[in-house]
Parts: C-alpha cells; sequence; structure tokens
C-alpha cells in the first residue's frame, strides 16, 4: 500500500543510471544468431556480444545503401606503426612472409562500407541510445545495434564523411575533424581480453556468405589482414521475372491485413574467393559430411573400431590445417573459387494493419509500420545441393563453404534460423532486436511467408511434373530408370518443403505450415500435388500404400513406400483436406472393370479377399461384406500363366484342395471347367477359400465325371488312352489315402461300369481285369499299368482289379495237380494281403510237399536246414538253396515254416527211444540254447519229460528235470546223475538242480526205503552232511519206517527178515541198560555209528527214552505196560513209571499232555469193605484200578476221605503224584461236597469271637505271607478283613455241618446215606452281601484246629493238613514268641500294610479303568489303532558300527566286489576253517577284537561259554548249543526257527554242501545278541528270535534274520565294521534277493502272489 503524500516540501534527486551497464544489459538481449561459433570454437569463451558485430554492422551498411564492405583485422604492430592502420597506406614495413593466423592475435578490427555519409540526424543517433531509425524501410527500431560493438571494444571510432567521434568508456563522446574518404569506418580497438587470433577465414567465409544473402545493397565484402586481403565475396542478381498468382491462391493474410500484390523470382549467385594461405589456417566446424562414412559396415561387429580395444576416447573438435602452396607469397597467393546459385522468390506486400494490430506494432518497433515490404524466400536446387555434396566428398575435413553451421545452403532438416524447412526467409519488418522472440503479433506476415512457401512448392513440383517422361503419351513409372532424375528432384522439392520444428520457437514451424497449407481455396481447388509410384498426381487421387494391394491395383496411383528410420515425410504431415485416402472397395471393382488382370495379380486380388474375411470375427458383420462378393466375381477376369486363355471368376464355384491334390494333379491335367486352377488359390489358406468365397473343394467324384463326359478331349480320355487312364490311376493312388469312405464309395460306384482299366486284352471295368500274380494259368485280362507302385495297386485293388484266385479253387487245383512246386505256391501266395488274413486256413490244406514224399500242411514242414534233418522232422520240399536269414527264409517263417522245432517238440524228440535221436535233439538245444531256448525255458513246464541225458544205476538213460541231478553223489539213494557227457555250461543254462528236493527225498523214504542196515547206513550217513532236509522234513521221515531193525533171534531161524521202524520209536545205543531191564521190553535201541546217527538224532532218535517216550508207549497200551512192568498185583512198579513221568511232566508237549488226560492211565484208588461171613466185621482195604485222571480226586480232607472214600477214585497218597493228578485234570475231594452250616442259638455278647476275630486278623498275614496268590480262591480278600463288613466273629450254642457229596465222581451205585450231620467247634459261611462269618461254637475250650480247618477250606483251593497244622499252631502263639521262633513279624506286617496300600491303588485305576471304558461306550472317547512296530533298530545299526584293529585286514575295493562275495561263498561250501586257514585269519584279523569294544550284537561269545544240547531233532541236523549259564528250558520255538534257518541256507544255495555253516545257541540272558562267526561258523541266538517273535511275521523274520546272516558271512573276509563290510553285505545281499523273494513266507509279506517261478 502507497504511503500517504507528505505535506511537508521535498527536493527531488536526479535518478542516477550507470550508462555503460545499461548498455550491456540491452545488449544481452540480442539473440546469438552467430550460432556457429557455439560448436567448440575459439569463441565459445567469448561473450554474446561479440557475435553480434558482424551481422549487426553489414546491416548498417545496407541500411546506408552500400555496396561494398571492408573487414581488416589488425594486429598491434601494424595499428600502431603502419600509416595503412587508418587507410592511408597499403603496406606494412615490406614485411612479406606468410603469417601464422593461428597463433597471431589481433589488437584492431576496422569495418568500412562505401554506403550513404553519415548525415547530422544519424550523428544525432548515434549518441543516443534506444533512438531508433523512424524510417519505415530501416530494419532499426531500437538503435542498439550499432552498440554491440561494445561487446568487442571499449572505445570505437566512427569516421564518416569529414567528421569522425570517438566514444569514451565512460560513454563520452569527443567529435573531430578528418580526411574525406569515400569510407564510412568504424575502428574497434579490441578488449585486452577479445585480443585473439583471426577467426577461422574458412569459417568467417561461410558465415558472410550467409548474411550477404537477403541484403539489398551489399554485393562485395572484402576481408583482410594487416591490409593483405585474403577473402572476397561477390553476390550478383539475374534480371527477375515476375509470377502470375494463381487463381486459387489466397494472396492475403486471414486477417486481411497484408496483401500480396505481387510476385517475382530471381536467380542469384555468389562467389566466395580465399587466398591459398588463408584456406590453410583450417576450420573448427566439423564438416556435415565424411567421405568415408557411405563404406562402413551397417553391422557395428563388422566394424573395426568394435574391436579396437575396450576404451573409447572422448570426440574432440576437428582441427583441420591445410598445405599451403609452394607459391605462395604474402602479396601474390592463389586464389580459391567458390561460387554457387539460387532463387530468391519475393513477394510484394503491402499492409492494412488494423487498430489494434498498430497499436502494437507502434509500440513495439517506436516507429509506424511499413505500408510495403518485400518478403523473401531462398531456394536451393537439387543440381546446387549436389554440388555442395561434391564439393565435401572433395574435401570432407573441410567440407563445402556454403553448407554447414551457419552456412548458406542448409541441411534439408531444416534451417538454422526459425522457418522449419529447407529454405531461408527474410522481411525488412522484424528489429534485429525482436528477432529471438517473435511473438504472435506477427502471425500476419507468416500468413506471407506460408503463402511464398507454398508457391514455390507448387513451381518446382509442377516443373518436375512437365519434364516427367513419357510413352505414348503415358508418364512412365516413378520406379523406372527413365524417370530416375525426374522422380529424385521431386523427392527433393517434398523434402525441401517438409516442415519439422523450428527453433529456438517451435511456433514458427507451427504457424508456417498452416499458412502453406490453408493459402489454397478449399472450395475451388482440392489439388495437393505429390510424387507417387506413377509420377505426379494430386492427393485426391492418390491411395496410401498397402501390401495387400499392392499386387493387383496398378491403375491407382499410391503414395511412395517408406522405411523406419526414414526423414520426415511432406505426406506425412498433409491435413486432412489433402490427406491421402486408404482403397475403397469401389477402387478395387474399377481396377477389375477396367483390364483383364494377369495370374499374379489376380492371386493377389483373391488373397486380400481372402485375409479380409476370415479377419472378419463377428459374423453378422462377415455375412453383410459377404454381399459385395457378385460385385468382386462379376468383374474379376484372369488370363492363365501365359497363355491367351481367361477364366471369369462368375463361373467358378469350386477349387482345387491343395492337401489333397498336390503334389500329384499337375498344370496340364484336365479340370472341369467350374474349378479353377490350382495355381490360383496355392497361396491361399485351403481353410478360407470356402467361408470367403463360397467355393467347394472340388473331389474325386467332380474331377473322374469330367473325364469320362462327352465334352472331355481326346487327350485326356480314360476310356481310350491308355497312358492318360495311368496317369489318372496314379494320381489316385497318391489322394487315395486321404479320402473318405463315402467318397471313395461314390467314387468305386461311379466308374464300376466304366471300361477305363487298361489291360492285356484292352480297356475293361475294374471288376473286368486282373493282376499279374493272379494270372496262374496264363488266360486272364492283366492290367498293363506300373505295378511296383504300391499306391497304385492299391487304388486298383480298391476299384475291383482281382488280385487272386478263390482258395478253395486255387487248393483244389492244387491237390489235383503237381506241375507245380512249393516255390511257386510261395510266390504266389506272398502276393497276396489276403494270405496273412487267412493264413489259418491256409495252414489246414495239406497240399505242401515234403522232400521225402507225401503232402503236409505249412504248420508241419521245416525248413531244409542241414542241422535239422538228423532231429527225423518232416522237411519241405524246396527247389533251391535257403540261406539263413535270407528273405526267403523269412518268408516261409512268416508263412509258418518251422525254422526251428519249439522248445518242447525239442524236448519231446529228446525222449525218443533212438539214442541217437535223442543225442541229436539235446545237442540242438544245447547247442540252440541261448540264441533260441533261454527265455522260453521254464523248467516246471517240462519236469515230467525225460530229456536230460542221465545215468541210473550204471545204465545210461533220458531223465526229466525232476529226476536228474547235477551231483552225482545223489546216485547212492537211486537219483539219476547227469551223464558224464553233458557239459557242465549247458548243465547251469538248464537250471539243471544240484540235489533232490525234500520232498523227493521223503518219497524216496517212503517208496524205497533202505532194506538192509548195511544200506541204511549208507544213505543215513550221506544225508547226515546235507543240508536239504528242513527241521520240518525231518520231523515228517521221522513217522516213516525207514530204519531197519533185525529181528531178536529165536530158535534157529536165521532167515527172519528185519522190519522197518520209524525214527521216532527208536533210540541210539541202549547198552547201558541191562538185558532184563523195562525199556529192553518197551523200546527199540539201534546204533548205525557216528554219521549215520547224526542224521537219525536230527529225526528224532534220541539217545535214551525220556518222559514223554514213556508216556506215548504207556498211553498205547496202558494194560500192556502195566504187565510188562510186573505190577498187576501191586501198582508199585507202575507207579514209579508214573513218578518219572510227574518229574518230567513240565517237559512234556502240551499234545502229550492233552493226550494224558483223557488216557486211562492213572492208579485210583478206593476203599473197599467185606467180610468173610455175615457175622463177621467187614475187612477195609485199597483197591486199584487204571482211570483216566479226570475221574479221580485228591483226598485233601482226612474226614472227607474217611466218609466218601469207598463212592470215589482216589489218588495216591503221594505229593509227587498228586502234583501230576491235579495237572492232568483231577479235582480235589473237598471241592465236590457241599457244607450246609446250621449255627443255633447265636451269641452275640460272647467276647472270646472279638478276641479271635482280633488274632486272625493279627496273625493271618504272618501265615499267608509264605504262599503264593495263586494257591488262593479269591486272591488276597482277607487283606480287606479288618472292615467288619467284610470278616466277622460270631458265637453260637451249638454248631452242626451237613457234609453231602454232589459229583459225577461216585463210581458205586450204592444209595449213599441221606444225611452226614457232625457237631464242630467251628465253621464258616458267606452271607448275601459277601460278609465271611466265622461260626464258633460257644465252649470254655475253643478248639483252633477247626477254625484253622474252615480258614483254609475258605482260602486255599487245596490245602493239606500240614497247611492246617502251621495256621492253628501261628494262631494259638503269641507273636513274641514268634519272633524268637523266627518270624519276622514286623517285617511282614510291613510288607502286609503295604499290599493293602498297593490293593486299594490298583483298586481305584480298576474303578476309573471301568468309568473310562463306558465312557468310550457311550461314545465320549476315541479309539485309535497303531501299527505293530519291531522294537529294535538293529538292523539298520548293522551299517552303523564303527571299525577299529587293522584298516587293511579285509579289505574289498568297490570294483572286486563281486569277486568277494564268490570267495565268501566258496568259503562257506567248505565249512569250519582249518587250524591253518584259522592261524591265517587269525593273523589278518590282528586287532579285531577292537571293534567288539561298544558292540553287543555280534559279539562272539567264549569257547567255553556254550555246551552242545541233544534237542531230539527239534532242530533238524543244525546243531544246537546252550549257554552254560542259561537256566530256562530250550522253548519250543526252536523248530519254528530252525525252519528259517535252514530256508535261509537254501536261499543261500548251501543245501547240497556236505558241511553246514549254521548253528543255533540258547542265551535267553542277552536277546539282544543276535549272533557271531566263529571259523567261518555262524551261531544264531535263539533267544533273540523269541524276544521279537511276536512283533513279526514269518515273511518279516526272515529278512531280519537274512541280513544277520549276511552280516557274519562278511566278517569272513573282514572282521571290521566299517565301508568294507558295507559293501561285502551290499553285494551279498542284492546277490540272493531275488531267491529271498521266492520264499513264500517273504511274497505272503509282501503281498506277492504265491506262484514262483
Amino acid at each position: 500500500m502507497a504511503s500517504p503524500v507528505s505535506k511537508t516540501t521535498r527536493t527531488p534527486k536526479r535518478v542516477e543510471v550507470n550508462q555503460r551497464a545499461l548498455v550491456d544489459k540491452v545488449l544481452a538481449r540480442y539473440p546469438e544468431e552467430f550460432t556457429w561459433f557455439v560448436e567448440s570454437l575459439y569463441w565459445l569463451a567469448q561473450s554474446a556480444e561479440k557475435r553480434l558485430v558482424f551481422r549487426e554492422l553489414l546491416q548498417n551498411a545496407d541500411d546506408a545503401r552500400a555496396t561494398k564492405v571492408l573487414i581488416d583485422f589488425q594486429t598491434k604492430n601494424y595499428a600502431t606503426h603502419s600509416a595503412g592502420a587508418n587507410g592511408k597506406t597499403n603496406g606494412i614495413n615490406g614485411v612479406t612472409d606468410i603469417p601464422d593466423l593461428l597463433t597471431t592475435k589481433l589488437y584492431k578490427w576496422v569495418v568500412r562500407n562505401n554506403g550513404d555519409y553519415f548525415e547530422d540526424k544519424d550523428w544525432g543517433r548515434l549518441t543516443k541510445i534506444a533512438d531508433g531509425n523512424p524510417d519505415e524501410q530501416k530494419i532499426g527500431a531500437f538503435g542498439v545495434g550499432f552498440y554491440s560493438v561494445f561487446g568487442i571494444t571499449d572505445s570505437p571510432l566512427v569516421l564518416s564523411g569529414a567528421r569522425d567521434v570517438h566514444i569514451s568508456p565512460q560513454l563520452y563522446t569527443l567529435e573531430d575533424t578528418c580526411p574525406q574518404s569515400e569510407w564510412t569506418s568504424i575502428e574497434m580497438v579490441l578488449k585486452e581480453d577479445m585480443q585473439v587470433p583471426i577467426p577461422k577465414p574458412f569459417d568467417l567465409a561461410r558465415f558472410l556468405a550467409a548474411t550477404m544473402t537477403f541484403m539489398s545493397s551489399v554485393e562485395n565484402a572484402h576481408v583482410f589482414f594487416d591490409n593483405k586481403i585474403f577473402m572476397k565475396i561477390a553476390k550478383s542478381r539475374h534480371v527477375p521475372s515476375s509470377i502470375r498468382i494463381p487463381k486459387d491462391m489466397i494472396p492475403r493474410s486471414k486477417e486481411d491485413t497484408m496483401h500480396i500484390k505481387g510476385l517475382s523470382v530471381v536467380t542469384q549467385e555468389i562467389t566466395v574467393e580465399l587466398t591459398d594461405w588463408a584456406r590453410a589456417a583450417g576450420t573448427k566446424i566439423t564438416s556435415t559430411h565424411r567421405s568415408g562414412s557411405e563404406n562402413l559396415s551397417k553391422d557395428p561387429v563388422k566394424r573395426k573400431s568394435f574391436w579396437d580395444g575396450s576404451k573409447r576416447e572422448a570426440p574432440k573438435v576437428a582441427k583441420v590445417t591445410k598445405a599451403v602452396s609452394r607459391a605462395s607469397t604474402f602479396d601474390h597467393p592463389p586464389w580459391l573459387t567458390h561460387s554457387a546459385k539460387y532463387a530468391v522468390y519475393s513477394a510484394q506486400v503491402t499492409t492494412t494493419p488494423n487498430k489494434d494490430l498498430y497499436k502494437g506494432l507502434r509500440a513495439m518497433t517506436k516507429k509506424d509500420p511499413p505500408s510495403h515490404f518485400d518478403f523473401e524466400m531462398v531456394y536451393f536446387s537439387k543440381e546446387e545441393q549436389d554440388a555442395r555434396t561434391a564439393e565435401e566428398k572433395i574435401d570432407p575435413d573441410m567440407g563445402s563453404i556454403f553448407r554447414g553451421p551457419q552456412g548458406l545452403f542448409p541441411q534439408l532438416d531444416g534451417t538454422a534460423q526459425t522457418t522449419g524447412i529447407g529454405g531461408h526467409m527474410s522481411g525488412r519488418f522484424i528489429p534485429t532486436v525482436e528477432r529471438g522472440s517473435i511473438d504472435l503479433t506477427w502471425v500476419h506476415i507468416f500468413c506471407t511467408c506460408g503463402f511464398l512457401a507454398r508457391l514455390v512448392y507448387e513451381q518446382e513440383i509442377r516443373k518436375v511434373q512437365e519434364a516427367w517422361p513419357a510413352v505414348n503419351g503415358v508418364s512412365v513409372a516413378t520406379a523406372d530408370a527413365r524417370a530416375s532424375a525426374s522422380r529424385e528432384k521431386a523427392l527433393y522439392a517434398m523434402r525441401y518443403f517438409t516442415f519439422q520444428p523450428s527453433t529456438p520457437d517451435a511456433k514458427v514451424a507451427r504457424i508456417l505450415q498452416d499458412a502453406f497449407f490453408d493459402c489454397f481455396d478449399y472450395s475451388s481447388n482440392v489439388h495437393f500435388p505429390i510424387l507417387t509410384n506413377s509420377g505426379i498426381r494430386s492427393t485426391k487421387d492418390v491411395r496410401e500404400i498397402h501390401a495387400d494391394f499392392t499386387s493387383f491395383m496398378k491403375t491407382v496411383p499410391t503414395q511412395l513406400p517408406t522405411s523406419p528410420g526414414d526423414p520426415p515425410n511432406l505426406v506425412d504431415t498433409l491435413p486432412e483436406k489433402y490427406g491421402v485416402r486408404t482403397y475403397t472397395f469401389s477402387d478395387v471393382v474399377k481396377e477389375l472393370q477396367g483390364r483383364i488382370l494377369q495370374e499374379d495379380e489376380m492371386i493377389g486380388c483373391l488373397r486380400w479377399w481372402v485375409g479380409f474375411i476370415s479377419s472378419l470375427e463377428v459374423d453378422e458383420e462377415r455375412e453383410t461384406t459377404l454381399t459385395f462378393l457378385p460385385n468382386l466375381t462379376d468383374n474379376a477376369k484372369s488370363r492363365i500363366g501365359n497363355s491367351t486363355r481367361v477364366i471369369e471368376l462368375r463361373n467358378i464355384t469350386k477349387f482345387v484342395d491343395g492337401t489333397i491334390w498336390l503334389p500329384w494333379l499337375q498344370s496340364d491335367d484336365a479340370l472341369p471347367p467350374d474349378t479353377i486352377p490350382f495355381s490360383f488359390t496355392r497361396p491361399l489358406d485351403r481353410r478360407h477359400i470356402s467361408p470367403s468365397l463360397l467355393w467347394q473343394p472340388m473331389t474325386v467324384v467332380d474331377w473322374l465325371s469330367h473325364l469320362i463326359s462327352p465334352q472331355i478331349d481326346a487327350a485326356h480320355d480314360i476310356r481310350k488312352n491308355s497312358a492318360y487312364s495311368n496317369r489318372v490311376l496314379s494320381v489316385l493312388g497318391n489322394i487315395w489315402p486321404m479320402m473318405s469312405s463315402d467318397m471313395k464309395s461314390e467314387a468305386k460306384d461311379l466308374m464300376q461300369d466304366v471300361p477305363w482299366i487298361a489291360t492285356n486284352l484292352g480297356f475293361r471295368p475294374p471288376g473286368g481285369a486282373y493282376f499279374p500274380e493272379a494270372d496262374v494259368f496264363r488266360d486272364l485280362p492283366v492290367v498293363s499299368v506300373n505295378l511296383f507302385d504300391q499306391q497304385i495297386l492299391t487304388v486298383l485293388g480298391e476299384f475291383g482289379v482281382k488280385r487272386h484266385l478263390n482258395f478253395e479253387e486255387l487248393f483244389a487245383k492244387a491237390d489235383k495237380l503237381s506241375t507245380w512246386s512249393a516255390t511257386e505256391m510261395v510266390r504266389y501266395l506272398s502276393t497276396d494281403p489276403d494270405a496273412m488274413e487267412r493264413l489259418e486256413d491256409i495252414r489246414q490244406y495239406a497240399v505242401f510237399p515234403c522232400d521225402k514224399g507225401g503232402k503236409y500242411c505249412i504248420t508241419d514242414l521245416y525248413l531244409p536246414h542241414g542241422e535239422i534233418r538228423p532231429l527225423g522232422l518232416p522237411i519241405l520240399a524246396w527247389s533251391r538253396r535257403i540261406d539263413k536269414d535270407s528273405e526267403d527264409e523269412q518268408l516261409l517263417i512268416d508263412m509258418g515254416f518251422l525254422r526251428h522245432p519249439p522248445l518242447e517238440k525239442l524236448i519231446e524228440i529228446a525222449g525218443d527211444p533212438d539214442p541217437k535221436v535223442q543225442r541229436a535233439a539235446f545237442g540242438y538245444l544245447a547247442n540252440k540254447f541261448d540264441e533260441l531256448y533261454d527265455m522260453e525255458y521254464d523248467p516246471s513246464k517240462y519236469e515230467d519229460m525225460p530229456f536230460i541225458p542221465a545215468t541210473r544205476d550204471g545204465h545210461d538213460c533220458v531223465g526229466a528235470y525232476e529226476e536228474v541231478y547235477s551231483d552225482p553223489s545223489w546216485a547212492l539213494m537211486g537219483f539219476q546223475k547227469v551223464h558224464h557227457s553233458v557239459d557242465r555250461k549247458i548243465i547251469g543254462r538248464l537250471r539243471m538242480r544240484e540235489a533232490p528236493s525234500a520232498k523227493q527225498v521223503i518219497e524216496v523214504f517212503r517208496t524205497s526205503p533202505p532194506k538192509d542196515v548195511n544200506t541204511a547206513t549208507k544213505w543215513f550217513a550221506f544225508l547226515a552232511t546235507k543240508q536239504v532236509l528242513s527241521p520240518g522234513d525231518l520231523q515228517q521221515i521221522a513217522e516213516i519206517p525207514i530204519i531197519p531193525v533185525e529181528p531178536i533171534s529165536q530158535g534157529h531161524s536165521d532167515f527172519a527178515e528185519s522190519r522197518l521202524v520209524p525214527p521216532r520209536e527208536c533210540f541210539i545205543g541202549g547198552s547201558q541198560y541191562g538185558d532184563d531191564h523195562l525199556y529192553r521190553r518197551l523200546f527199540t535201541f539201534v546204533d548205525f555209528g557216528d554219521h549215520a546217527n547224526r542224521f537219525l538224532k536230527a529225526c528224532g532218535v534220541k539217545a535214551k527214552p525220556d518222559c514223554s517216550d514213556i508216556v506215548h508207549i504207556l498211553i498205547k497200551d496202558p494194560k500192556e505196560f502195566l504187565k510188562k512192568a510186573g505190577a498187576e498185583g501191586d501198582p508199585e512198579k507202575y507207579l514209579v513209571e508214573l513218578r518219572g513221568i510227574a518229574v518230567g511232566y513240565e517237559g512234556l508237549s502240551e499234545e502229550d499232555k492233552k493226550r494224558m488226560k483223557n488216557a486211562p492211565i492213572f492208579v485210583g484208588y478206593r476203599t473197599s469193605r467185606s467180610s468173610d461171613s455175615e457175622d463177621s466185621a467187614p475187612v477195609v482195604r485199597d483197591e486199584f484200578q487204571l482211570v483216566p485222571a479226570s475221574k479221580i480226586l485228591l483226598a485233601d480232607d482226612m474226614e472227607n476221605r474217611r466218609i466218601f472214600g469207598e463212592f470215589v477214585w482216589l489218588a495216591p497218597q503221594d505229593e509227587l503224584l498228586e502234583k501230576l493228578y491235579e495237572s492232568v485234570g483231577s479235582g480235589y475231594l473237598s471241592a465236590h461236597i457241599k457244607y450246609n452250616v446250621k449255627p443255633m442259638n447265636e451269641q452275640p455278647k460272647w467276647t472270646r469271637c472279638e478276641e479271635v476275630r482280633k488274632a486272625i486278623l493279627e496273625k493271618l498275614p504272618i501265615f499267608m505271607h509264605e504262599f503264593d496268590e495263586q494257591r488262593l480262591k479269591q486272591g488276597s480278600v482277607h487283606r480287606k478283613w479288618d472292615d467288619k463288613s467284610r470278616f466277622l466273629v460270631k458265637g453260637c450254642r451249638d454248631l452242626k455241618v451237613d457234609k453231602k457229596l454232589e459229583s459225577n465222581y461216585r463210581i458205586s451205585a450204592e444209595r449213599q446215606r441221606e444225611s452226614n450231620e457232625f457237631f464242630v467247634s467251628a465253621e464258616i459261611t458267606t452271607e448275601e452281601n459277601g460278609c465271611v462269618v466265622l461260626w464258633l461254637k460257644k465252649t470254655e475250650h475253643l478248639d483252633m484246629y477247626d477254625v484253622a480247618v474252615a480258614l483254609c477250606r475258605l482260602l486255599f483251593k487245596t490245602h493239606k493238613k500240614h497247611d492246617v497244622l502251621s495256621l492253628m499252631t501261628i494262631l494259638e502263639t503269641d507273636k513274641e514268641v514268634l519272633r524268637k521262633r523266627g518270624y519276622d513279624v514286623d517285617r511282614i506286617e510291613q510288607a502286609h500294610e503295604a499290599a493293602k496300600l498297593e490293593d486299594k491303588k490298583k483298586e481305584e485305576e480298576r474303578e476309573m479303568a471301568a468309568r473310562k471304558k463306558q465312557l468310550e461306550e457311550s461314545g465320549g472317547g476315541q479309539h485309535g489303532g497303531g501299527t505293530i512296530r519291531f522294537r529294535s533298530n538293529k538292523l539298520l545299526d548293522f551299517f552303523r558300527w564303527q571299525s577299529g584293529g587293522s584298516k587293511n585286514a579285509g579289505k574289498v575295493e568297490p570294483k572286486e566286489i563281486d569277486d568277494a562275495v564268490k570267495e565268501l561263498m566258496d568259503q562257506c561250501t567248505k565249512g569250519q576253517a582249518t587250524r591253518e586257514e584259522q592261524a591265517i585269519r587269525n593273523k589278518e584279523h590282528s586287532g579285531a577284537h577292537k571293534k567288539r569294544k561298544d558292540v553287543k550284537y555280534c559279539a562272539e561269545l567264549k569257547s567255553t561259554a556254550l555246551e552242545t544240547v541233544d534237542v531230539g531233532g527239534a532242530a533238524g541236523l543244525i546243531p544246537v548249543w546252550r549257554q552254560i549259564t542259561a537256566h530256562k528250558e530250550i522253548p519250543g520255538e526252536l523248530t519254528d526257527f530252525a525252519n528259517i534257518v535252514h530256508g535261509l541256507n537254501g536261499v543261500l544255495d548251501l543245501s547240497n554242501n556236505e558241511h553246514g555253516i549254521f548253528n543255533i545257541f540258547w542265551h535267553p540272558e542277552d536277546p539282544d545278541l543276535m549272533g557271531f562267526n566263529r571259523n567261518r561258523l555262524i551261531f544264531l541266538n535263539l533267544a533273540h528270535y523269541t524276544e521279537h517273535l511276536d512283533s513279526m511275521t514269518p515273511g518279516q523274520a526272515y529278512i531280519h534274520w537274512y541280513y544277520i546272516i549276511l552280516h557274519e558271512i562278511a566278517h569272513n573276509k573282514t572282521p571290521f565294521h566299517d565301508e568294507n563290510h558295507e559293501l561285502l553285505v551290499a553285494g551279498l545281499s542284492a546277490r540272493f534277493l531275488p531267491r529271498l523273494h521266492d520264499v513264500e513266507e517273504v511274497r505272503e509279506y509282501f503281498n506277492c502272489g504265491t506262484d514262483v517261478s
């Protein structure tokens, strides 16, 4: 806000202006048009003012109407010492040497012109800044142009006429007089920082030539160095020619402010002369042309610079210098002359500005706008531009003096000024100071610019059009070589007037471009001429180039094609009204109407149409567009190839589908008239032809119908021309596979009656022609076409040409005739494709000859090879030799003739009665086995067919696979052995067994047991060395009568036959028993020697009878046993044997125990009463009888025995026997007696009851602590008696008990007394609530014996008399006395209390479990299953053991693993290591004991830790050992484990070995110990097997022990648990895994089938 005006009076002060600073700021507004100095010239470092000096002073000279300008660059020496410095003299003190323009610094500039002298008003304006020239025809507007000299000097001197004015640095002027001269001069002593060498003369000449172009008066300019001229520039103009303004052009601006009244053009020429020494100074402006650039490869990799090192130097400004001619002198240099011509178009413009425009111009220029002015434009012709290019090529370093930055000739990408096109424009209207910031006020002037540019374009393009070459009045095509000159001129003109962004203001180019296109009256002229493919045409007649139309649109002109990277094109900038249009359908129709197209043109037209239609995705749009199709086809005509034939598309309805017909159909083949030749549709996508053109593919029927039509010419008539008929067959043969079945049927129906098949008897219908192979009797019409083409053969067959006769007819003739050979018949059949399908039928005809006569079926005849003949098989009669693998052989084999006998047939022949045939057949099998029969051979299929050469009982024979064995030692038992002539290799190939199976051995024992002791001894000793029989097998043999036993000699019979006894009924030896020993009468004893006895022991023959043997013979016939024991009258000797059985009862099998329970072998007693007379007293005695144990009772109560002893069988009064009787099912007498307790007159206040109760509660635990709960009836129920609800003692006056025997044990039918009542002093009852009540008879002296009896009956299942007495004693004795007698009363009481607490805890747990179960049953819980898992990871631990000891012992390389495995298995066959081998092994394995330091799974026991055990054959032939510290008996699972070991023995192929390696030992104290290896013998722990029996299936057990055994076998090679041991185990496992998989239990575990191949 302005402050209020003060009322006080103030003294005004003058505003001081720093005038020099103001000048500098004004000059700073000038545009930097001398921009060629910017390109890295030394002027780059200079101020902007210095760049304006030349242009401003030249412009001042032109305003003064000067015709000549002189510019003199002076050194300080010259300027200060020479009189010529002021123009009076011409010399430099006689110095004539060529100056060094590159380094000599300037001191002074002098610029002179011969224009008008300064007038007074001019001198006045010179001293007044911003007081411009009011002359409207002058450029100056602000009066500041002259002051540009202050950019280079501080005190310029102006001389004009006879006056001079010197301006000081402080802008003071000093006027003076000077001598009169024709020149107006401006002298400028350079500022110190401006005293630099002269500008490059070549670059200065380029700038001055361009600057003088638009000057109206200046025609010459000379440049001097120290008054020596080195540059001359001359400009000349020819006589101007006026130009008529075209009537269609609008000669005014849009606002009607400027009018063009006249037009003219003048040719102007400019010449530049430059001395050699000045030109030698070179240039600092890099030429725009480099002559070598066009020879560089476009591929950067192929340029040398691509490979010249990795460093790239920064670009440098060119510093070009030229050598000076030797003839050059400073005064007389040779001159180099350059000249150029160009046209200057001029428009005479008058102005009538409106009020606003006038006001604006007045405010801007400080003067009235001109009423008229000339506006000029320069047009450089193509020839002149080419001349500049040629100059640049001649001297690529310097370039052209007329073209380059700030040069006269611009590049065609826009000038360096503001037009945006390829030409300069000028009008003396815009003041200098405003040229860099053109305002839109000047838009009106730009309309004139655009008008003039359009006029020039029209003039130039019309010249090209008028000069365009023509032939017969028709312009040649643009691409024609004859039009090349015109084409280049047109292109040049179009490029010249292609507007590009202008600088520094882009608006200028846009305004000029709009004026360029808008200066014609569009309503009357829509023509804009451009270069097309047909010369110069108006854009309204030109179409955009489009690849789809180029091939057939020839008469419609199109714009020229462009490529990516091309410079901007004038056509691209055309406004819409002049724009080039796209093709229309009408253009296409006109093209088709106007001429007949060539074939390639028609192809292009079809390609366009089909491509366009197929690109339409909307069905409605596609259907609408197809309505135009008739307009296209009705006018389309085309020649076919180079012929004169013309097709019209209106007649076409079909096309040739190339996917079917090509390349088979040729161009000269006849086509239906409505089918277009394929050459027209080949380039089209066949999928789109029908949808786009509505044509259908030509079918075979269409083609064949045309070929048999009446209008067909003779050359293509397949009914008359055999060559073309065969040609048609060839085409059909190639396309036949692609035809549909319906089309084939239609074609065959069409041609079936047409005689078009050429034969040797003329043309025939297909059904009447035959192939040559059918002509067996040479009387049929045979086709004459080339029969080597299989496709033709197929087509002939499809159309019905017959290939063969009927098989029935053929073979009927063959059977009757004998003139044909097998060779001919086979060849005939081989040509029939149906023969293979009917091969089974053909093989039924027995018509083929045998070489020995007769006729056979194919499948009965063998090929005539020499190796077949000895087999006695029927051979085919063949007329020539058949080589192996020949075509004949393969053909015959395919037909079914036999090359080799089938394996089954060959095996059958090998069993022929004829020995020669046998040998030939087996030899053939052996020779061909690997080649033919290996994969097919399955021994199980031929196990009953004799074919293997063998020996039996010394005689040659042939045996079946199941009968012959490779180990000859089995011949001892009558088995067949392989004949010695059989090669060992074929034995392996045939997989012949080394030994018979266990089943076969058992069968021999069943059917042919040894008849005498000698034979039996050999057999048994032999089998003791083999591992064929498993423990289970030996158990079977144990029941077979195989042991010959010589009868006991009786009388004189020496010929009594031996009897055969099962091993189960025999015993070894017997010498320990006397001849009269009972066992001698009961059992059979044998002795066949140690080796044989070993086998017999494995079969169950025992060293002596044991408990089970006695049981067996006892059960077999108890009465006979009683008799032989001599115990018929007195059972005592019998009871002795029963006592022996009682001792060994626990060792009996469950089966034996079960049999004993039901057998009548036990002695039972009963009391018998008899008298000699009626009056005598009865005699009481015991009777005995052999009865089953279930009918005998144990007399556990003597009173009850006395009462009921005559009614039941009672056991002997022997503790050992009672235990036996109880074990086999005998009950207790008291358990079968019903007690009825009758207390009378209860005495509730009798204190003795509580005393007794207390004594029982205190002392009963002392009595009970010695008893096992198994003896108790109700367990530990007595521990709860301290609760009175559980146990009470009551008294009564009298106490009776009624005893009654209620049992099926009664053996007497006599009536029992009704009542056995007895008075007692104590007895027990149990109430309904479970409370136990001890009743005591009230008496003074209570008998504690009855109390003890009652308690024992209640507590124990059974009790003895001493139990009662012991309890009675404890109840009657004080605790202190009991302590003295040795009872640990305190400990017993503590244990009793602890037991009560434990009972309570268990009861709570049971209750909790019951509640939980109830909750689960009601749905409140979840039940989850589990998987049984092997509890130990020891099998995995095999491969984790750490090694110890020597690292080289048993070292195995991976590549040697197979050899190592073989060596290990060979060692196994040898059995236990010898002493020498043990010594070597111990030496190699020194330090191996270290491996056992932390390994317990395979640790070896000490040799003294095991003892042998006789298990009676339970383990077969496998030795059984026991740890000497083991107390547990060897369990019955031994046999199962031995069977597994034996099975694994077979898996490892060790069954037939003479020496077994497996041993079983029982070590229950260490079940984690699996086994160990001792001197190659493998010891396996039965305890480990039984420990994990429940967690493993049999299959798992096999796998588990398989790896254990392999682990121990591997220790034969290495003692360590290291990588070598792992390699051995892995190698052994891989070798025998297939055999392990064949074990039935393993297959069941893996859910495999049971059939093992």
